[in-house]
């Protein structure tokens, strides 16, 4: 019988033991890793929101570079559409003003604007580069 008091006894001290030792050793260990996990967790979250509030700005980007492209397109419309006008009527056009026009008009295309437009170059292209010779009685005295 002595033998199991004895046994009772060396079983609850070790058993004792092992708790302080798990309440020593190992608790702050799981404290560790439980910290660990929960910053991790919290720099997933943080590039989660940073990377939302990212795409939301360049969304916003995108759409006011959008109205920026369609309104150099209109404007590239309008200067195609007034150098046509000016220079069929003039009769001819400079070789420099043809390239930076053909420049314009590429540019325009590029956009995926194309109406109405083709036939300006055309037209602008068949231009002479040079005015007309005044004959003498056409000078002013």
């Amino acid at each position: 019988m002595q033998f199991l008091d004895n046994a009772g006894k060396v079983a609850g001290s070790i058993s004792a033991i092992l708790a302080l030792l798990g309440l020593v050793f190992f608790t702050p260990v799981k404290k560790r890793i439980k910290a660990r996990k929960a910053k991790k967790a919290e720099a997933v979250k943080e590039q989660k929101a940073f990377r939302a509030e990212l795409r939301q700005s360049l969304e916003k980007i995108t759409a006011v570079l959008n109205g920026l492209s369609d309104d150099i397109g209109d404007l590239q419309y309008e200067r195609l559409s007034q150098a046509q006008d000016f220079y069929t009527s003039r009769g001819w056009c400079p070789g420099a003003k043809k390239e930076m026009l053909c420049k314009m008009h590429a540019s325009y295309r590029a956009r995926g604007r194309n109406h109405l437009s083709e036939h300006y170059e055309e037209e602008i292209l068949r231009l002479a580069d040079k005015p007309p010779q005044r004959e003498e009685s056409e000078e002013i005295p």
